[in-house]
């Protein structure tokens, strides 16, 4: 397994003018060259949410994105390159030149629409959305995914690059619809919106509109919400958040409370077999618990330090 380089932050929420006498909330926390995994680290543009956050299964870490968007995709391309391994990117098209990015004319959470490539001549006015993904195998059994979604539109929020490092992957399971992806450059369609002012406080929903219907998650007393909820990858609804403890509360017990919270809304209150895996990664007491339920899809929740990263996936 490769080691893990954790390094948590503290995430500051600034108020600062928008020129038209209101206020948007201005995230700071790890800046770009802190470490993310072994081989990555926070590129320009973006801000760590947080921590990374390392288990027995490899490493997560959600990015959000405040800068030029294509800049900050094709530097962790690039990063990927350098380490070694191949980004790829799903061509099914041969037609097509293969591309890490797309152009698309969507309305969230729907994600339905056309979609163009990065750069064409042929966009649409009004709000664009920037789609960007690249997955990597590494010889030692290693799966590097990153994926990037940046809305103009500013409800739902969307402007984030989630990054998974699994451990032990098994190899592409697409392998005849895979091209080498290009490092994305050039002049971005689309400029992240100012990060919301107005947060969810302790009691209030935290993942709409991504949630499935009928669920409704809500920010635990002792917590404060880093950003707005990112939709998750699974395409039946549910979100992905990251919240710091504000009580001192401990990692497992923290990790714990989230775990019965969402298992609880969402029926997927079942663990995995050895799915409760605690662990002292870099100094950093880190716990993960799995839960699913059938029909129900699955609860991962994943806590570094005074951080958690929630992952509601419905089934």
């Amino acid at each position: 397994m490769r080691r893990v380089a954790v390094l948590l932050s503290a995430l500051l929420v600034v108020a600062c003018g928008d020129g038209d006498g209101g206020s948007a909330a201005t995230p700071a926390g790890e800046p770009p060259g802190s470490p993310i995994t072994a081989d990555l680290t926070v590129p320009p543009g973006t801000v760590l949410l947080g921590a990374p956050f390392p288990h027995a299964g490899g490493t997560e870490a959600l990015l959000l994105v405040d800068g030029d968007p294509v800049a900050a995709f094709g530097d962790l391309v690039d990063q990927v390159r350098a380490a070694g391994l191949e980004p790829l990117t799903y061509h099914p098209d041969d037609d097509a030149e293969p591309a890490a990015c797309q152009v698309a004319d969507v309305t969230y959470p729907d994600a339905t629409g056309e979609r163009w490539p990065l750069g064409s001549d042929d966009l649409p006015d009004g709000p664009l959305a920037l789609e960007c993904e690249t997955h990597a195998f590494g010889p030692d059994g290693t799966r590097l995914d990153l994926n990037l979604l940046v809305s103009e539109r500013p409800d739902p929020y969307l402007s984030f690059v989630r990054v998974t490092e699994a451990h032990d992957s098994p190899s592409s399971p697409l392998p005849g619809m895979e091209a080498a992806a290009p490092t994305p450059s050039g002049e971005s369609p689309v400029t992240p919106p100012p990060v919301p002012d107005d947060l969810p406080g302790p009691g209030d929903p935290i993942g709409a509109p991504f949630t499935p219907s009928g669920e409704e998650h809500r920010l635990l007393d002792g917590y404060e919400l880093l950003a707005p909820a990112v939709r998750p990858t699974c395409t039946t609804g549910g979100f992905v958040a990251v919240v710091r403890g504000t009580g001192g509360q401990s990692t497992a017990d923290a990790v714990g409370a989230w775990a019965e919270h969402l298992g609880d809304e969402s029926f997927a209150q079942v663990p995995a077999p050895g799915s409760d895996d605690t662990a002292t990664i870099g100094g950093v007491e880190t716990r993960q618990v799995v839960l699913s339920g059938a029909g129900a899809g699955t609860v991962t929740v994943t806590g570094a330090g005074e951080y958690v990263l929630l992952d509601r996936c419905n089934d």
